[in-house]
């Protein structure tokens, strides 16, 4: 399907889905940055949990889209050009962006992890994680290493 028909009657559920995508990884977010002694946060707060459950979600939007013959071409050449065109399309974008958050939690929930067993908080390194994504290990690696802490 041509993106501009996608885009022309499909506006508001794509700016919908993108709310949706954007804030779905929130609550666990929130929880481990306010709530990190809860026992339901960290039960919940395992890189293999989060991942799942939102690749789920990821599934289902790639399955509505494939559904509704929404999904863009297979990517024929390994150029920039091609890549760059592949994820103008918007159900790639959505899918690109998912894939986003999910790597970002499954980053923070290492992080929680990590600090928890060393004994601390890193409610600062969470924020940034959820904002900024893998570039938030280098704080929180330094942190450890001014906690006397091995990287391992």
């Amino acid at each position: 399907m041509p993106i501009w028909v996608i885009e022309l009657f499909g506006a508001q559920e794509l700016d919908a889905a993108f709310l949706l995508i954007a804030l779905m990884t929130a609550p666990v977010w929130i929880a481990m940055i306010f709530f990190p002694q809860a026992s339901l946060v960290r039960r919940i707060a395992h890189p293999l949990v989060v991942a799942s459950f939102y690749s789920i979600i990821l599934c289902i939007l790639l399955w509505q889209s494939y559904q509704a013959m929404g999904l863009p071409r297979l990517i024929e050449e390994a150029s920039y050009s091609a890549a760059r065109d592949f994820s103008q399309h918007p159900i790639a974008f959505l899918a690109l962006f998912c894939n986003l958050q999910i790597l970002n939690l499954v980053v923070g929930t290492l992080m929680y992890q990590k600090a928890r067993r060393h004994g601390f908080m890193a409610p600062v390194e969470l924020c940034l994680c959820w904002g900024l994504g893998a570039p938030a290990v280098v704080p929180f690696g330094l942190r450890l290493l001014l906690r006397g802490r091995a990287l391992r």
